[in-house]
């Protein structure tokens, strides 16, 4: 498929949709998670309109172009080729010399991806590649960012600490509450506790807010062998602190239920406000 011109050309299997969209002449191209329904609720309902957006983490797009479509101006921010994910580096793993090269060519499957669907929607997002821990300042000022990938980085602090240097007013950091509460010594099941009407209306919101203090867990472990996995476990109130720490002291989660790897998982969008200066040169 042409770079040139993507729209033009049909799509292929050297395109790789990291989300659920929906194209014009294409209908609805099937991604690994779909944000679609209620869009806006995965933001923590943040007005857009006439702001400028950092997408922090755009991979193939789609939340770009949501934002770009409720009124926003976005720069779409992504890892370059060469610019690899933070693998985890088992000794007993294969080779980066096997790796590198996978890693180069599934990145660029995911820029086309973005750059196609870039074209079908005549989206005017700006795209910039680089490196997550290096957002470079050329960007400009932001009134709003949004990231969504620090578990899969190995320092996610310094992921967030960069990616938010450039933002006036609001930073949205979005992740995954666990799976299961394994923390909690009630051992409660997500699904029959918070369905069961005896806890009344509002079972989901108090249940989601006491796993929001969950602690922060290292993920790897010996034997599990894949350099791809996730790093961290992180709950929705470390990020509260890491945010405060930055200079958005004011702050709120929000929460909201999406079907992802065939089951219902609750998602939670962390919302900052900025309340001081930015000391960008730390």
């Amino acid at each position: 498929m042409s770079d040139r011109d993507p729209a033009a050309a049909g799509l292929s299997e050297g395109l790789h949709l990291t989300h659920t969209i929906d194209l014009p002449g294409h209908g609805t191209l099937a991604g690994e998670i779909d944000l679609r329904e209620n869009f806006s609720a995965c933001l923590g309902d943040v007005p857009l309109r006439g702001r400028r957006v950092l997408d922090a983490c755009a991979l193939s797009g789609f939340t770009s172009f949501a934002m770009e479509a409720l009124g926003a101006e976005v720069v779409s921010y992504d890892r370059a080729e060469g610019r690899h994910w933070d693998l985890v580096p088992f000794c007993d793993g294969a080779p980066a010399s096997h790796l590198v090269p996978l890693l180069d060519e599934h990145q660029a499957r995911i820029a086309r991806a973005y750059r196609h669907c870039h074209a079908a929607l005549g989206s005017r997002a700006e795209r910039v590649e680089g490196d997550l821990h290096a957002v470079p300042e050329a960007i400009g000022p932001v009134d709003l960012a949004v990231l969504g990938a620090l578990a899969q980085v190995r320092d996610p602090f310094r992921a967030l600490h960069s990616a938010l240097r450039l933002v006036q007013e609001t930073a949205v950091v979005t992740g995954t509450l666990p799976r299961r509460p394994w923390y909690d010594p009630g051992r409660l099941v997500d699904d029959g506790w918070l369905g069961d009407p005896r806890h009344g209306p509002f079972a989901r919101e108090r249940w989601a807010d006491r796993r929001a203090d969950a602690p922060l867990v290292f993920l790897p472990r010996t034997g599990q062998g894949n350099p791809f996995a996730a790093w961290w476990q992180i709950p929705p109130r470390t990020i509260v602190r890491w945010l405060q720490i930055i200079g958005f002291g004011e702050t709120r989660i929000a929460y909201h239920r999406r079907p992802l790897a065939g089951r219902m998982r609750t998602l939670y969008a962390v919302v900052g406000r900025r309340t001081q200066a930015n000391h960008a040169a730390i």
